[in-house]
């Protein structure tokens, strides 16, 4: 566990370089991505009848970091405006909200987050707490020269949906994920599921993954679309299936029992810095900016 600094709470996790990965033995890993522009009800309380959020678990295990190659989904789509809802799928499909962050405070709440600390892809560069901020209802992830940022919410569970609205801004050398990560931290037997992976400078697709079985075997799918642009993100898994959703529109779903992760899962956000694999996250140039945002309007955690 590397030094930790005086405002970062006992139990926060290392910084995972490349979180989802440890290094036991570089085997291959993933991405996933949805995006879309969605409106949502701003009270979540409208969602559910009630506006208490359930209490936050303890926080998670800390996982090793560590560096894999990349498996590039085979399967490509477009993303349809037209097929976008304004309605969260979530909402639709009559899922239960049982805890929510709307960041509308002047700080990250450390009874839901553990931000990340240690060293990040295969020691490319660190992930810092500072580097994470609350402000104008947003959780902002910033990334500057060799330092980033990352957290994990705490606690996890077996099923649901994970939603969460975000937008990246185009830059080299830097790429944005929000996946669930296995409470166990068995990878790759309790599996990944990557719901948003942008790791193009352009910001010109997404992929989502899952990763399953001892040899990180990999399905998924890359979407083009602008995505630098306010999307919503989203994953439903159910005992026989894992369905990806972009803007309340579904990209890509398996019902495989093996592809199905066995065991309770938490979701995690971070900012990786290239370079990383061969044709992924490309490293910082003249043209990198000073520091670079990855922002978040709200996440929200759905029970079936």
């Amino acid at each position: 566990m590397p030094e930790q600094t005086e405002q970062e709470p006992e139990h926060d996790p290392e910084a995972p370089s490349r979180r989802r990965w440890p290094a036991v033995v570089g085997i291959v890993a993933g991405l996933a991505v949805l995006a879309g522009v969605v409106t949502v009800a701003t009270d979540p309380s409208l969602l559910t009848g009630s506006s208490t959020p359930t209490p936050a678990p303890s926080a998670p295990a800390t996982p090793p970091g560590g560096m894999h190659d990349q498996e590039r989904p085979t399967e490509v789509g477009e993303l349809d405006p037209a097929a976008r809802s304004d309605t969260e799928a979530a909402v639709r499909n009559g899922w239960r909200l049982t805890d929510h962050d709307e960041f509308d405070g002047a700080a990250l709440d450390r009874t839901r987050w553990s931000p990340y600390t240690g060293e990040t892809t295969g020691g490319n560069g660190r992930h810092l707490a500072e580097n994470i901020s609350v402000r104008d209802g947003e959780l902002v992830l910033t990334s500057r020269g060799r330092t980033s940022a990352g957290l994990a919410w705490r606690g996890g569970q077996q099923y649901g949906r994970w939603e969460i609205r975000a937008k990246t801004n185009p830059a080299v050398g830097y790429g944005d994920v929000a996946l669930l990560w296995p409470d166990a931290e068995d990878w790759p037997e309790g599996g990944e599921l990557n719901f948003m992976e942008i790791p193009k400078p352009q910001r010109d697709e997404t992929h989502t993954i899952v990763h399953y079985g001892e040899d990180n075997s990999q399905v998924g799918k890359t979407v083009r679309g602008d995505f630098t642009q306010w999307h919503t993100y989203a994953v439903e898994w159910l005992p026989d299936r894992v369905v990806f959703y972009i803007d309340g529109a579904e990209v890509f779903r398996t019902t495989d029992p093996e592809q199905i992760p066995p065991r309770s899962m938490h979701l995690a956000m971070q900012q990786d810095i290239g370079p990383y694999g061969d044709d992924w996250i490309p490293a910082p140039d003249a043209t990198t900016p000073d520091s670079l945002d990855f922002q978040v309007d709200w996440v929200r955690i759905y029970a079936p």
